[in-house]
């Protein structure tokens, strides 16, 4: 789902108009409502990515990864797993006894924030109904003693779906045992 369509489902469970008007005067508050949602289901999620960089001198410049980084998991070349440690800073790795050239980096990182119409949340797709309905509980719970009972309903559909998120979804490192 995209912002707007996000946007869209938030407004129509608020049972408030969907047409350009009232979007645009609740587009601020609810896209600041779903991004603190992204950020606290990515806490529990710990979404994992591989990509690649290039190993120049011994070391690894994290900054030029597409996401922010939260961790490192992996450093591989052709199958082969890496060591490493931290150098100077946190967005340098230090590669020790490795020749320069491309290396897979497989590492935590945190979602982008949402801005724009066509901006699609940075989770797997079926979060995406949980941020919704984190952000109508944000918003019903800033209401009257009537809408804290429906706020309490959206933040309980909203940790059910949390709590049935693993962080740990079949990485065969997590699972392998190594002899050395």
């Amino acid at each position: 789902m995209t912002l707007k369509e996000l946007l869209t489902g938030a407004l129509l469970q608020l049972d408030r108009g969907t047409d350009a008007q009232t979007l645009e005067s609740w587009r601020d508050k609810l896209t600041r409502y779903l991004n603190d949602a992204m950020i606290d289901l990515a806490s529990e999620l710990q979404p994992r990515r591989t990509d690649e960089l290039t190993l120049t001198g011994g070391s690894l410049d994290l900054a030029k990864l597409p996401r922010d980084v939260v961790k490192v998991l992996a450093l591989t070349r052709e199958n082969t797993r890496l060591p490493f440690y931290y150098g100077a800073s946190t967005d340098n790795l230090r590669v020790p006894a490795v020749p320069d050239g491309a290396i897979q980096v497989t590492y935590r990182y945190m979602p982008e924030p949402l801005r724009v119409d066509t901006d699609i949340p940075d989770l797997p797709q079926w979060c995406h109904g949980a941020l919704i309905s984190y952000a109508v509980g944000r918003e019903r719970a800033s209401g009257d003693a009537a809408s804290l009972g429906a706020a309490r309903a959206c933040f309980e559909l909203y940790n059910a779906a949390k709590r049935l998120m693993r962080a740990s979804r079949g990485e065969m490192d997590a699972y392998a045992i190594v002899n050395r």
